[in-house]
């Protein structure tokens, strides 16, 4: 039995654009291919794993019916967009129910089998679609379908859990996922994102910190432009100290890794050190029960140094990506100190800080 699962099907390379579009299938084929060249895929305490199919039940559980039914419509009669960012192929409501059973599937391995530690390799990504599509005003659903670490952690929530922490750490805000669970304080949501003046989808402020009994338990930590892994080492530090104080039974990760330099859709600049950092501290830190990740973003070099970094920590091993640091201005880190004084101004009122 491996220490890590990795959850993949070849079903995520079925979901098409049929024009040029960035969250195509050359992802996945990247994300598989630098694993394997790294000795991660073939890594003896790696098991990897086909994903079930979930069922459209599960789906209705967090998306209005409205809204799953007009995807449902629009995968008859293919090609069709959702809207300018979003598509929808022949094989996409497959490929989306197969999404979230990968995750399910994640799951059930540590149920059955003790297998505490997963990555799914999926597609279509998740994060920005919330109840009924687009979320808290975003322009658009980013390329998202279903909302997979949402249907995730709503499952768990009927399985028993009360305390699950989902941490964020795509370059884009988890917009759908906020809103899902805007007003549940079961659900810590921990957001490291580039500043939403900067970057679609435009939401995640510190002041958004969640409805009624869940104030306090929906946190922005905002990166300005140029962020590099110095600014993302302090990210971290905050996110760490509030999980530590709300004592998770299981962590997911919203595993995006377009924050990556270069990658190609934003302008943080972080590297494999942030990616492998992160992974490491929250396992060695708070060492949890349970860490299950899924892919969100990550469109090139994200995928091809920054993943195979933070599965190497996942592991337990070292880091197999060697990087050299990148630090940020003196401007970006004033700015990101501004940042981070108004929200742990705003925060003090839940946490210790």
């Amino acid at each position: 039995m491996g220490k890590l699962a990795i959850i993949y099907d070849d079903i995520y390379l079925e979901h098409k654009p049929w024009y040029p579009h960035p969250e195509n299938p050359r992802r996945l084929e990247i994300a598989v291919k630098y694993l394997k060249d790294y000795n991660l895929w073939s890594n003896g305490n790696v098991r990897i794993a086909k994903p079930w199919k979930a069922s459209l039940d599960l789906v209705y559980r967090v998306h209005v019916k409205g809204y799953v039914d007009y995807i449902v419509r629009l995968s008859r009669s293919p090609p069709a967009e959702v809207d300018p960012d979003t598509y929808v192929s022949e094989k996409t409501l497959e490929a989306s129910l197969y999404a979230i059973g990968g995750l399910i599937r994640a799951y059930e391995l540590y149920v059955n089998e003790g297998v505490d530690r997963s990555i799914a390799l999926v597609r279509p990504p998740g994060h920005h679609a919330g109840r009924a599509g687009k979320a808290m005003g975003a322009p658009t659903q980013g390329f998202c379908i279903f909302n997979n670490i949402a249907i995730l952690a709503s499952y768990m929530l009927e399985k028993g859990y009360n305390r699950i922490a989902i941490v964020d750490i795509d370059v884009h805000h988890g917009n759908g996922t906020q809103e899902i669970f805007w007003k549940e304080p079961r659900v810590l949501h921990i957001d490291l994102h580039q500043d939403p003046l900067t970057l679609y989808p435009g939401t995640g402020f510190p002041e958004d910190i969640g409805g009624g009994e869940a104030k306090g338990t929906k946190i922005n930590i905002v990166l300005p432009m140029g962020s590099g892994d110095d600014v993302f080492s302090e990210a971290v530090d905050l996110a760490i100290t509030i999980l530590e104080q709300y004592r998770p039974q299981a962590i997911l990760f919203s595993a995006g890794f377009d924050a990556y330099v270069g990658d190609g859709l934003a302008d943080i600049r972080v590297t494999a050190n942030s990616f492998y950092n992160i992974g490491k501290r929250i396992l060695e830190e708070l060492k949890p029960n349970l860490v299950i990740a899924t892919l969100e973003g990550g469109y090139s070099k994200g995928l091809s140094r920054g993943l195979p970094a933070f599965t190497s920590a996942l592991l337990g091993e070292e880091n197999v990506v060697e990087d050299e640091y990148i630090g940020s201005r003196t401007t970006v880190k004033s700015r990101f100190k501004e940042y981070m004084n108004s929200l742990k101004q705003i925060l003090r009122e839940y946490w210790s800080l």
